[in-house]
């Protein structure tokens, strides 16, 4: 019977040490699940950077920006681009020594190069760094400006031509920027004709000059009336280009 009991011990003990394993093995399935969220989380996490990058990268490939178009044209007025480009962005038209200030509404130019060109332009553009206005502001300028339509540059006649002269010389423009507002180096007045502005810069330059030039008010000059006077400068003949000076080539 000894023998007996001994299997039968031996049997029990078997039984129980599988028994203790079990316990051991259950033990362990939180800390797997564990495991599995968080792998579950971090591939979520991995994909949804993908998801983003891909779409910034998209955005700037095919030139459209995710910036908030009214915020836009609050950093556009601010910055005071308006005084050379205008206020729809509809720069002058121009070649040469003779050309104006580009057209930046609706530009073809990428996000990209938006930016390098404000941090870096070229010609008399003032560069504008981050801490005049930052990447941000210019993602929602850009956004303003490919919102813009301009209207076609109207074309000069005859009429508001004759009509923006007499006005030019009865304001006394002519006696600081000259007779045909080709500038004078003894009065100061810089050269206006033809201008490099468009006309909507012009007009908020002479509402809001710098320097020792007076202001005209709407109530002095009314925009139609600054409208002929720009239709008169846009008459005036471009200088000859210094090379063609001959008392310069000398």
């Amino acid at each position: 019977m000894s023998t007996k009991l001994g299997r039968g011990d031996a049997g029990s003990g078997e039984f129980q040490t599988k028994q203790q394993k079990h316990p051991l093995r259950l033990a362990n399935v939180p800390i797997v699940l564990a495991f599995l969220m968080l792998v579950t989380a971090a591939v979520a996490s991995l994909s949804a950077t993908e998801h983003q990058f891909t779409i910034a990268t998209s955005s700037q490939q095919s030139g459209k920006a995710a910036g908030q178009p009214q915020n836009g044209k609050a950093a556009y007025e601010q910055s005071g681009c308006n005084q050379c480009h205008g206020t729809q962005g509809e720069g002058v038209s121009g070649a040469g020594t003779n050309a104006g200030v580009p057209r930046i509404a609706s530009t073809n130019l990428s996000l990209a190069d938006f930016l390098q060109q404000v941090r870096k332009p070229k010609g008399q553009m003032p560069p504008f760094n981050n801490e005049k206005v930052s990447d941000a502001e210019l993602t929602d300028v850009y956004a303003y400006l490919q919102s813009l339509k301009p209207s076609a540059e109207q074309p000069v006649t005859r009429m508001s031509t004759s009509k923006g002269e007499r006005l030019y010389n009865d304001y006394g423009c002519y006696e600081c920027h000259g007779l045909q507002g080709q500038g004078s180096a003894s009065t100061g007045g810089a050269r206006l004709g033809p201008p490099r502005i468009p006309l909507s810069a012009f007009v908020s330059y002479i509402r809001q000059p710098a320097g020792e030039m007076p202001p005209y008010t709407a109530k002095v000059l009314s925009d139609v009336d600054a409208s002929n006077i720009y239709d008169f400068l846009k008459s005036v003949p471009p200088p000859p280009p210094l090379k063609n000076i001959s008392l310069l080539n000398q």
